[in-house]
């Protein structure tokens, strides 16, 4: 394992007194003859037959010491005893080190294991739309429009959620802030998922906010309302409205699907969690609103969901100094 800089300065913090003290001996040796008029010869000698024992005393030690930090290893730590507190304060390093290295490595394997599982997970859901994209082929000759811009958006879906999620893993991103048009924006996000809206016969009513500009990323702030778009599209009935107005700082996106569980609401953002109304549908993962939470946080927005008598409503709330209108 490698050594910090704190065990070799330690090290040599140890030995230092002893150096201190023999430096003072030949300072006073020195005034003293000076004192009494003795011949220099006398601390000459001190001198010349004195520093070599020195010497080889701070060799030895060196080397004994040095010996003694060789054996401070993972498997000997618990069993190794101090015997000089110079030792104790190198053992305590060492601990303190070994400890930050465990911790790391843990976190590290904790993240890779998430992260394939994210991967097994997504995959699974994308090779379900392709299976049945090449049912379809297979049992007919044709096949019908909607059916394959059904399985090719569900399968989209599923790939965008699997590279944002690792992108999302990475230690930097690639956030680029700027005035986004809000209005601009959500209306591609419509068109975007068009096929879906008239596959159900639902009707997105948009307010008319225009002219309502937010700081921020642009790109994964069209993720973010994606997501809660997608949820709301997901679990509206045949033929409902969804909502999307604009009130203060709050973007809201209101369905009139069953709602949210109260025993769900709590767990919603957490990774992998589907909750009642996502064991009714084969295509929920649990991971929209693990990554939309991730986001704002990051990002420095507020998502709030909540359920009333109309459905589910879906809230971003942005600070006001991320806001122009």
């Amino acid at each position: 394992m490698i050594m910090p800089k704190q065990f070799y300065q330690q090290l040599f913090c140890a030995d230092f007194p002893v150096l201190i003290t023999y430096l003072g001996m030949l300072v006073l040796v020195y005034l003293l003859t000076i004192l009494y008029q003795l011949p220099q010869i006398f601390w000459l000698d001190l001198v010349r037959f004195s520093l070599p024992i020195v010497l080889i005393w701070f060799i030895a030690s060196a080397i004994h010491q040095a010996h003694r930090l060789h054996q401070i290893t993972p498997t000997t730590l618990k069993q190794l005893k101090p015997t000089t507190p110079t030792e104790a304060q190198l053992i305590k390093l060492f601990q303190s080190q070994n400890q930050r290295q465990i911790t790391t490595i843990q976190q590290l394997r904790l993240k890779q294991r998430n992260q394939l599982d994210h991967l097994e997970l997504f995959s699974h859901e994308i090779k379900n739309s392709l299976t049945g994209l090449n049912a379809l082929a297979e049992n007919n000759s044709t096949v019908a429009s909607p059916q394959v811009k059904n399985n090719i958006q569900q399968a989209n879906y599923y790939l965008n959620l699997l590279l944002n999620d690792e992108r999302l893993a990475l230690d930097h991103h690639d956030f680029v802030f700027q005035w986004v048009d809000l209005t601009t924006m959500i209306n591609t996000i419509l068109k975007t998922n068009s096929a879906l809206f008239i596959q159900k016969q639902l009707l997105p009513h948009l307010d008319q906010f225009t002219g309502v500009q937010i700081h921020t990323d642009g790109k994964w702030l069209r993720f973010v309302v994606e997501q809660l778009l997608s949820n709301a599209i997901k679990y509206s009935p045949t033929g409902a409205p969804i909502n999307i107005s604009w009130e203060i700082n709050h973007l809201s996106i209101q369905d009139h699907g069953p709602g949210i569980p109260a025993s769900d609401l709590h767990r919603i953002f957490e990774n992998g969690f589907t909750g009642q109304n996502g064991h009714q549908t084969t295509a929920s993962t649990g991971m929209g609103l693990y990554l939309v939470k991730k986001l704002s946080d990051q990002l420095n927005f507020e998502v709030k969901i909540s359920t009333n008598s109309i459905g589910t409503l879906a809230q971003v709330t942005f600070p006001a100094k991320q806001v122009r209108q």
